[in-house]
């Protein structure tokens, strides 16, 4: 029987320019190694992660990888070069380890590196100096970019800032006022200040729609599967230094795939031509602010389950909306897609209104009966941890995988000391790959250090709980104060971490509610007040 094989290739933003990186030339390369070696080709998986993190497990093709060797559906994983996995050596190792602990076997048409002390050594040594050479070529690139900024250049990924165009002035790449996007800038800050013909303030929300509505272009920044202004353009359009003349390079970075902010003392800026006036940037400045603290107090006061309803059709977020009919404000829950807030264009159909009185009551009355209830508690404490071994138990296998990876190197550290107090090697040469030995070390026992703090923070510990059930059962006993005070009702809430998912069935309103002690979701049917009240006294006076 011949051995199955699944092909994978992936590159990133500087394999380009190289011959055979691309994805075809991986993929032809690869599919050529295997049928010589008389193999089953079952799967040819690729992808480009220009825009996601190598050092990341972020990959969907290469987790589809992982998921067939876990489910037995391949032996052989063939891939053109040892630094396909990952840009980063330590995320290489454990995808490696992952992929052996499943019994498959992983050939590298580039190189071949024995099952045996040496081989690992060798192929490792050979990871850590292309990963080594990639860093030095990143470091160059970014110290070339930084030098020519300084000199005043305007250095940009893709597209100039909305509003400007790039272009060759007197040798140097400069910002140039783009009119016909300028114009659209200004109305914007105007809007947001002052409102269409001073009519009143208008939020980011009403900006992107009747920017929408006028058929006005998209930033060419913007999700490029819309065609519509979003609040998120908008907002970014109305915080942004670069309107009133300065642009800055370097206000964020990246550590280990993960987008990080850099120091103020970091940033570089050139002068740009100013689009708005400072007055206009600073009056849109405070009206962010007021927008802010307003939000913030009107939901602290109206809304209990704001931020934890999911719709039960798209799977969305459920936000908090209202309306004022001129004598009293209403207060619903909505679906966000359905709405048409969602900058993705994505469709939902659960259109109808949640009146938020009604949910909020249900949530609470449900959340009243469950904490009062010990055995309820015990139980949900019960299942609590049965899910949370589930769910934890990929993380205690990487873990695994990690510590397993870090003995291997620590060994190998060993054998190059050995070989250095022999004395039958460079020296130089062996002080140089121990460093990038230890390197690996430190960014292995780095992930070490990340893996065990989301496994202690991802879950509560059984102290955590103890103290939470007995905070409820205090909780319990001091209801009926909490029911005039939204700041207790609240705290309770998100203490007990209450989440509910909204959905219609037979023309019925149901909530489907889950909370620390309960994750298996139980069924609500959202009814008012004034019926559960008239309800409750009908069957009082039977």
């Amino acid at each position: 029987m011949n051995n199955r094989a699944v092909t994978y290739a992936r590159v990133s933003g500087d394999d380009r320019v190289k011959d055979g990186r691309n994805l075809a030339g991986q993929l032809d390369i690869c599919r050529d190694h295997a049928l010589k070696k008389g193999y089953l080709i079952v799967a040819e998986l690729s992808e480009d992660d220009r825009g996601a993190s190598g050092a990341s497990f972020e990959l969907p093709a290469l987790n589809q990888a992982l998921e067939m060797a876990k489910n037995g559906e391949f032996d052989i994983l063939v891939v053109r070069e040892i630094d396909r996995f990952a840009r980063s050596l330590a995320k290489q190792l454990i995808i490696e380890q992952e992929f052996r602990r499943h019994r498959v076997q992983i050939e590298y048409v580039m190189g071949e590196y024995p099952d045996t002390p040496e081989g690992s050594l060798n192929k490792n040594i050979k990871a850590v100096i292309a990963e080594y050479e990639r860093l030095k070529i990143n470091e160059r690139m970014v110290r070339g970019r930084r030098q020519k900024i300084k000199a005043g250049n305007v250095i940009v990924h893709g597209k100039a800032p909305y509003g400007y165009r790039l272009e060759e002035v007197d040798g140097k790449s400069k910002l140039l006022v783009n009119e016909d996007e300028a114009q659209i800038v200004r109305i914007i800050y105007q809007w947001y200040v002052f409102g269409e013909d001073k009519k009143g303030p208008m939020s980011a929300r009403v900006i992107a729609r009747r920017l929408t509505q006028m058929g006005v272009p998209i930033p060419p920044l913007s999700n490029r599967n819309s065609t519509k202004w979003s609040r998120t353009t908008v907002g970014r359009i109305v915080s942004s230094k670069t309107y009133i003349g300065v642009w800055h390079y370097g206000k964020n970075g990246s550590s280990n795939g993960h987008r990080l902010s850099n120091p103020e003392d970091y940033w570089l800026s050139v002068e740009v031509p100013a689009i708005v006036d400072m007055d206009l940037w600073d009056a849109a400045q405070e009206r962010k602010s007021i927008n802010v603290a307003a939000a913030k107090k009107n939901l602290k006061y109206q809304y209990l389950m704001n931020r934890r309803l999911i719709c039960g059709v798209c799977g969305s977020k459920i936000a908090a909306c209202g309306s004022n009919d001129g004598y009293k404000n209403r207060l619903y829950y909505r679906c966000n897609v359905a709405r048409g807030y969602d900058e993705y264009e994505r469709k939902c159909d659960n259109a109808r209104y949640f009146k938020a009185e009604d949910v909020d009551f249900t949530i609470w009355e449900w959340l009243k009966s469950f904490i009062r209830n010990p055995d309820a508690i015990d139980d949900g404490i019960a299942e609590y941890h049965e899910h949370r071994e589930r769910e934890q138990a990929p993380f205690l296998e990487r873990l695994q995988v990690v510590d397993d990876l870090l003995v291997d190197h620590r060994n190998q550290l060993q054998k190059l000391l050995d070989i250095y107090l022999d004395g039958n090697f460079p020296k130089e040469l062996l002080v140089e790959r121990r460093q990038r030995l230890q390197d690996t070390v430190d960014s292995l026992a780095a992930e070490r250090v990340n893996l065990i703090s989301h496994l202690e923070n991802s879950a509560h510990s059984p102290e955590q709980l103890q103290a939470i059930k007995e905070t409820a059962f205090k909780v319990a006993a001091g209801l009926d104060e909490a029911e005039e005070d939204f700041d207790s009702r609240k705290y309770i809430v998100e203490m007990l971490n209450v989440y509910a998912r909204l959905v219609i069935e037979e023309e019925e309103k149901i909530a489907y509610v889950t909370c620390v002690f309960k994750e298996e979701a139980e069924r609500l049917l959202i009814v008012s007040p004034n019926t559960y009240r008239r309800k409750r006294q009908d069957n009082h006076s039977r």
